[in-house]
This record gives C-alpha cells, sequence and structure tokens, in this order.
C-alpha cells in the first residue's frame, strides 16, 4: 500500500500499471491526463489477512489537498500475493466502516417494546 501511495504522489504511473492486477498483463501506454492531484499523507487504520495465505486487506485513508483544502479517500484494499509479488486487486469497501448496532433486535415472541403487554409480532412488527 505505501509503494502505491508513493508512486500516486510523485506521479509514477508505470509503478501503479504494474501493480494493479487487471492492467499489469496489458503493456503499459503513458496517460496524459492532467495534473494529478496533490497526496499529503496516508495512514494505514488495520492489515489483516485474507482467508488465503496470499490474500490481504489493508484498511487505509490517503489524503490529498484540493482547493486549499484537505480531503480523504476512506478505502479497504484487497491485495493478492502472486510469484511473489503483491498486487492490488479492488476496493473492498470505500468511506467508513459500518456501524453495527450494539442493541439486540426484538425477536418475534418477546414482549413488544412499546410497553402494550402483546408480543411483538401481533402489536409493532404489523
Amino acid at each position: 500500500m505505501r509503494s502505491l501511495f508513493t508512486a500516486h504522489t510523485v506521479g509514477d504511473h508505470a509503478h501503479l500499471h504494474r501493480t494493479y492486477l487487471e492492467s499489469s498483463r496489458e503493456p503499459y501506454v503513458p496517460d496524459e491526463s492532467g495534473p494529478a492531484k496533490a497526496w499529503t499523507r496516508l495512514v494505514i487504520h488495520a492489515h489483516e489477512t485474507g482467508p488465503k495465505p496470499d490474500q490481504a486487506f489493508v484498511d487505509f485513508t490517503a489524503y490529498f489537498k484540493e482547493n486549499d483544502a484537505e480531503h480523504a479517500l476512506h478505502e479497504k484494499g484487497e491485495f493478492q500475493r502472486i510469484d511473489g509479488t503483491w498486487f492490488y486487486t479492488r476496493p473492498v469497501r470505500q468511506g467508513p466502516a459500518p456501524i453495527k448496532g450494539t442493541q439486540a433486535k426484538v425477536g418475534r415472541n418477546d414482549p413488544c417494546p412499546c410497553g402494550s403487554g402483546k408480543k411483538y409480532k401481533q402489536c409493532c412488527a404489523r
């Protein structure tokens, strides 16, 4: 992940092409699409191995400057190792991590939380 961020920062598009699995098998053609974003910093939140030994996930935030303001790109990316080389394969999730509820769900046969005294399935579940 750090090498990809550095390649974005210095504009090394050939390295990005080589390390992205989808484009790595095709010949590199320079892209003159204009000025790139001004990337400022990288924060890696988590790294976890996948179900296979040659698979890993990196949760990160990359910051860039645009119009005198700093913006963030938060992503969880999937990486795969092929013949000893790590490739970026795809974004798994973009944006902040999902919020998980802390309260238990009301069961169908539990008392209704509205206080009616009826079972949930006979009251508010309808």
